[in-house]
């Protein structure tokens, strides 16, 4: 498993490029042996300026009451997955891919952990992979907003961190289930358990999942 800065810079593979991948193959990886006619799986892999390019200005005479004010705007790319109960149309889990641009500075650090919590907030058990260089300052926003990280748990000398996060009420009370996972260099992946109501917990095999990726596209040994 590539955890090195030097597994992911030129003239390596382009980071983003092969999280898309392993994305493809955790979307079927999820699904695989699950009643085709409840869920189903959705990748997305938006980019932050494609994002932007989407938002055509309003005409002026659109706008009454015009804004009161107007402020810098921060999108950021996103390689997620989701795993869709069309029965009850809800998303019951979501894998999300920590991707460079949610390293490059804590905007984008803060509107990934933004969006895990807004998951969690609507009952969606979460998958955090983050297998790329750099501190996990997603991390501290995450903790900061439902608590599911504390300092003890942040990764050390190169670790990779996997986040599991599980909605669930218990005796009445709701509360976050969740599973930590520490990677060191050159250790394989774990297999994690995906609780998901209606379905049981689905086991995703990420070290499985990410040789599949590799051997798809050009990603790091």
């Amino acid at each position: 498993m590539p955890l090195s800065d030097t597994d992911w810079t030129a003239p390596g593979p382009d980071p983003r490029a092969a999280l898309v991948i392993w994305s493809e193959v955790v979307a079927a990886a999820l699904v695989a042996g699950l009643p085709p006619d409840r869920f189903g799986a959705e990748t997305d892999r938006s980019t932050r300026s494609g994002a932007a390019e989407e938002l055509a200005p309003l005409a002026p005479s659109a706008l009454d009451p015009p804004p009161t004010l107007t402020v810098p705007a921060r999108f950021t790319d996103r390689v997620d997955v989701t795993l869709w109960d069309t029965t009850e149309d809800r998303r019951a889990a979501a894998v999300l891919f920590v991707t460079p641009d949610n390293k490059a500075d804590s905007d984008g650090a803060l509107a990934f952990a933004v969006r895990a919590a807004a998951l969690l907030g609507a009952g969606a058990t979460v998958v955090v992979i983050d297998a790329l260089p750099g501190p996990p300052s997603w991390a501290t926003h995450l903790h900061s907003l439902v608590g599911v990280y504390p300092i003890a748990r942040r990764p050390r000398n190169g670790e990779a961190p996997i986040l599991v996060v599980h909605p669930e009420r218990v005796d009445g009370a709701p509360r976050f289930a969740v599973w930590h996972h520490l990677v060191a260099p050159g250790f394989p992946l774990p297999t994690v358990v995906v609780p998901v109501r209606g379905a049981g917990h689905l086991t995703l095999d990420l070290e499985a999942t990410y040789l599949d990726a590799r051997q798809r596209g050009r990603l790091p040994e």
